[in-house]
C-alpha cells in the first residue's frame, strides 16, 4: 500500500532525477504527470515533485528529502513496489532525449537505497 510519506518522498526522487543535468525539461514534466496519475493517491507523488521544485532544491537535496521519507518508520517497500518506483523513474529519465549516464548512475543508486530499505517479500 502507498503511504502519503512514501509518495511525497517518490516525488522528491523523481524530481531529483529529472533535476540531474541541471534543469527541468518540459518533457520530463509531461511523463511525470501522466505516470503519476496512474498511482493510487499519484497526486501526492506529483506534490512532492512539486515542492521540491517551488522551494528550488538542488538534485542532491531532492533525493536526500526523497529518501528521508520513504526510509521512514513503519514504510516498507516490498519487491513489486521497488520495481514499479524504478520502472517509473526510468519512463521520466527517457522522456527527454533518452537516458543519460547520470541519470542511469542515479536510478542505479536508488535502486541500491530500495534494497537496504526494510522489505516484506
Amino acid at each position: 500500500m502507498n503511504s502519503p510519506d512514501l509518495l511525497i518522498g517518490l516525488g522528491s526522487v523523481i524530481y531529483a532525477l529529472s533535476m540531474v543535468d541541471g534543469e527541468l525539461q518540459k518533457e520530463e514534466v509531461e511523463v511525470v504527470r501522466e505516470i503519476l496519475t496512474e498511482e493510487t493517491h499519484g497526486d501526492l507523488a506529483v506534490c512532492g515533485f512539486f515542492l521540491r521544485n517551488n522551494f528550488g532544491y538542488s538534485s542532491t537535496e531532492a533525493y536526500e528529502a526523497g529518501i528521508r521519507r520513504m526510509a521512514g518508520e513503519g514504510i516498507e517497500i516490498n519487491r513489486e513496489t521497488r520495481k514499479r518506483f524504478v520502472n517509473i523513474l526510468l519512463r521520466v529519465a527517457r522522456a527527454h532525449e533518452g537516458a543519460s549516464r547520470a541519470e542511469w548512475e542515479f536510478i542505479r543508486r536508488f535502486w541500491r537505497e530500495l534494497l537496504s530499505m526494510k522489505a516484506r517479500e
